[in-house]
């Protein structure tokens, strides 16, 4: 797998792991006491050796969700959050008949022990705070996070400009996952623009209406998704303007 770093302010880093058939991104947010990295990718790389280059902050680790892709480079950091409800899968994505979906590459360890988050959990970097926003829908335990002071939200794949999953094992409804969307939106004032764990980046806040329409949709019975081959298996597909949701 191949890596590249691209500073999106002076505190504040896109670390990306790629492929021609995978890219997935991390981001690595540093306060004047603390970094936070959000994911850590297919852990194919030495990821915990890029962010000690790029920041002297001791590193805390804060998953978005537990799938594969994002929970690879976690067994080189002292530390690391996830939301609880994902356990059970972020466990048996830790499996490497599930991490070799992706990559034949030698891997990483994944972390065995786990922090859980708690209810509003904030994590204060030092004159950077960083808030957990529970989002079921992709995955049960799927989370965002609001830099409050650059008004940023990062969003792993809860809502990239692309498909939403929604059909696959530990996922949630799609009610659920309208849900979580809404909060988002009523939110939209603390934020600019989002940051996904996938696909085009930044992504305007727009794209979060977008997949609140496409679910109010589907739930009112106003719009219908095709059942159609998609990579994960076969499932209803509702493409709507720039996103779409599989379910």
């Amino acid at each position: 797998m191949k890596h590249q770093e691209k500073k999106l302010d002076e505190h504040t880093w896109i670390i990306e792991e790629y492929d021609d058939n995978v890219s997935v991104y991390m981001y690595l947010l540093e306060g004047e006491k603390e970094a936070l990295l959000i994911d850590t990718g297919l852990g194919a790389i030495p990821l915990y050796t890029i962010c000690k280059e790029l920041t002297d902050r001791p590193i805390r680790v804060a998953l978005t969700h537990g799938h594969v892709d994002h929970i690879g480079g976690t067994g080189a950091f002292n530390e690391v959050w996830l939301a609880k409800e994902d356990e059970v899968l972020y466990h048996v994505h830790s499996e490497l008949n599930m991490r070799n979906i992706f990559t034949k590459e030698e891997l990483f360890p994944v972390k065995g022990e786990l922090l859980y988050f708690t209810k509003h959990m904030v994590f204060e970097l030092g004159k950077r705070t960083v808030e957990v926003i529970p989002t079921p829908g992709h995955s049960v335990g799927s989370v965002c996070f609001l830099d409050k002071e650059r008004r940023w939200l990062f969003t792993g794949d809860t809502c990239c400009k692309a498909h939403v999953l929604l059909q696959m094992e530990y996922a949630s409804s799609i009610s659920t996952y309208r849900e979580s969307i809404q909060c988002l939106w009523d939110r939209r004032q603390e934020y600019d623009i989002t940051w996904p764990g996938h696909h085009d980046k930044p992504v305007k806040k727009q794209i979060i209406k977008d997949f609140l329409e496409a679910a109010d949709g589907i739930l009112n019975g106003t719009m219908e998704g095709k059942y159609t081959e998609l990579p994960m298996g076969k499932a209803r597909l509702l493409e709507y303007r720039e996103i779409g949701i599989e379910y």
